[in-house]
């Protein structure tokens, strides 16, 4: 028996029962959000010749609008949300993180049996403030060792690395923190001498950090007060 005659058989089934989860009424898979920003719950529905009796979405089974000759809105989401009565779509405005989780519609046709369908939204908070912060220290090569460290703050979904902007691969020398937050460097030679960046990701957002790594001669401090950068000797 294949997926149609299956789906048809349990649309059956929820049809003596007065319900059927209507195959694709809503896209496939999920949906992502920014906090503070909007999201359309769009379907794939045409319109009807005729209105839908009754149109009405829920949230983790809360309802939140109910539309038949009139809409019926949970206070909560007063001002927050317009509904789509041709094609049941509903666009959801100022998201919270709260505001993750499943979303439900459910609809009747004038004439046909109750369809649902549903779709599950996530609230991302924006990634702002990336910085790369170092360790306070003069550094000299195959002497020293150090550490760069990536933060930022929202929420955190990848840290990819780079170094005068080509990605950044663990080595005899260089390694990664689980989590890729901070990058060790032990010990430190003339070619890790350049400019480090730090990619923070979400799905809805992106911000880069940057921070310069020098690394000094040990005879250069032994001869004069100021130091010379390494990375000359090993072009």
């Amino acid at each position: 028996m294949d997926r149609t005659m299956l789906f048809s058989a349990a649309c059956l089934v929820f049809v003596l029962s007065g319900m059927c989860m209507a195959q694709g009424v809503l896209p496939p898979g999920s949906l992502n959000g920014a906090e503070g920003g909007t999201v359309k719950f769009s379907t794939n529905l045409k319109p009807p010749g005729t209105s839908f009796l009754s149109v009405s979405w829920s949230f983790n089974n809360m309802n939140i609008i109910t539309s038949t000759r009139i809409n019926i809105t949970d206070p909560g989401y007063t001002n927050r949300i317009s509904l789509d009565r041709v094609t049941g779509s509903l666009e959801l405005r100022d998201l919270v993180p709260e505001d993750s989780g499943e979303y439900t519609l459910t609809i009747i046709p004038d004439g046909g049996p109750q369809t649902q369908g549903r779709i599950t939204l996530t609230v991302y908070a924006l990634v702002t403030g990336a910085t790369i912060h170092n360790p306070a220290a003069v550094l000299i090569e195959d002497r020293s060792s150090t550490n760069l460290t990536c933060e930022a703050f929202g929420n955190i979904s990848t840290r990819v690395w780079m170094k005068d902007g080509k990605p950044l691969y663990a080595s005899h020398r260089v390694s990664f923190s689980v989590d890729n937050r901070v990058v060790l460097i032990q010990p430190v030679h003339g070619s890790n001498h350049g400019t480090y960046q730090c990619q923070v990701s979400n799905p809805v957002s992106t911000m880069t950090a940057s921070f310069n790594l020098t690394v000094n001669c040990e005879y250069s401090l032994l001869r004069t007060l100021s130091s010379t950068v390494c990375i000359l000797q090993h072009v």
